[in-house]
């Protein structure tokens, strides 16, 4: 393939090009890996790694708040949250809304959605990766960023609307997903559905290994695009791989038992993927408020998604770009609006309907 994605594109000197390299299919399920000039490593701790190493503590807010997080840095290296990460415990399980860099030394309030409908009461005092580390799927991943970009874009009052839309249409794929993947989970837990799948997710993760080089992938569900996922430097996407592969497979799973993988699971022609590359490359950048350091972009138009860049004495670096298309099989996926509902008050407080 002779396309390429470039990103930064107003930065002299920070131009980075992503080519995708030959793809991988399996039942559906069709991965172009994304392929940089080598670059440097970015000196970061990953949430994993810091959290084991005790340096990073996630928890609530007070009492508790659905849509936010304090996370503190107590280590000397600043620590990458990458959006769709999967935080288990404390009063209901969250997913990151965005890619943060934290600090050394910093506490951040962190944008989150939750993943766990039916449950508010503690059950840790501080949150916990997923198991595996694995990330949410693509389609809760895309309805996080739908609030993003909508709260980016909206004033007052209609900021906290759009982000209560985006959280009840989080749980609605959940669910959605759940169905397809072999029923529900008491408290409706999207790790719970993890676990009953983890012996399919870990035999279809062995049909796309990491490449040499490589530094995102973009996927494909028969012949429709899925998600691009593209960090700064090969060395911290092969830590990162598996992670977001699982949640890519999670699609697949749901999208064969939803009856659609028979009758298009061939692989996506090459143009499909320019076009992506294109949409993503030409979509409108939109300045939002910035978590944690660096400068945080969030994607519109044909796809939705959120870019993380940073300065480096070298120049500017992109950090995490992350994409999805605005529209799923010829639907507008945007939020629905249900104003009678607060999915943003906890489950104790919501009225019934």
């Amino acid at each position: 393939m002779n396309d390429s994605l470039q990103l930064d594109q107003e930065a002299p000197g920070g131009i980075f090009e992503i080519h995708a390299g030959h793809a991988r299919s399996y039942q559906g399920l069709t991965v172009f890996p994304l392929i940089s000039e080598p670059r440097t490593g970015l000196p970061y701790d990953l949430l994993l790694d810091a959290i084991d190493a005790g340096s990073l503590t996630i928890r609530e807010i007070g009492s508790g708040t659905v849509p936010n997080l304090f996370a503190h840095n107590v280590g000397s290296t600043d620590v990458l949250i990458l959006d769709g990460e999967q935080l288990i415990g404390a009063r209901q399980n969250r997913i990151t809304n965005r890619s943060i860099l934290l600090e050394a030394g910093v506490k951040t309030e962190i944008p989150v959605s939750c993943m766990e409908q039916g449950r508010w009461h503690f059950t840790s005092e501080e949150f916990a990766p997923a198991p595996k580390a694995r990330h949410a799927p693509t389609n809760v991943r895309r309805h996080a960023k739908f609030a993003e970009m909508e709260v980016a874009m909206a004033t007052g009052r209609g900021r906290r609307d759009s982000a209560s839309m985006a959280q009840g249409q989080v749980w609605s794929s959940i669910s959605e997903l759940s169905d397809r993947l072999g029923g529900r989970s008491a408290t409706g837990a999207m790790d719970d559905v993890y676990d009953r799948r983890d012996t399919d997710v870990e035999s279809w993760l062995t049909h796309f290994p990491a490449e040499p080089g490589q530094v995102g992938v973009l996927a494909f569900l028969g012949s429709r695009p899925l998600a691009i996922d593209a960090l700064g430097c090969s060395e911290l996407w092969a830590r990162v791989h598996q992670r977001f592969l699982a949640g890519y497979v999670m699609d697949a799973l749901a999208w064969q038992g939803n009856g659609s993988a028979g009758s298009s699971a061939a692989v996506p022609e090459e143009q499909a993927a320019e076009r992506f590359l294109a949409a993503v490359g030409g979509a409108r950048r939109i300045e939002s408020d910035t978590v944690g350091s660096g400068e945080y972009r969030v994607l519109a138009g044909s796809v939705v998604g959120g870019e993380l860049v940073t300065e480096t004495p070298g120049g500017p670096r992109l950090v995490h770009l992350s994409a999805f298309p605005e529209q799923v099989d010829g639907r507008d996926s945007r939020p629905v609006r249900r104003p009678e509902v607060s999915p943003l008050a906890p489950p104790s407080s919501r009225r019934s309907t």
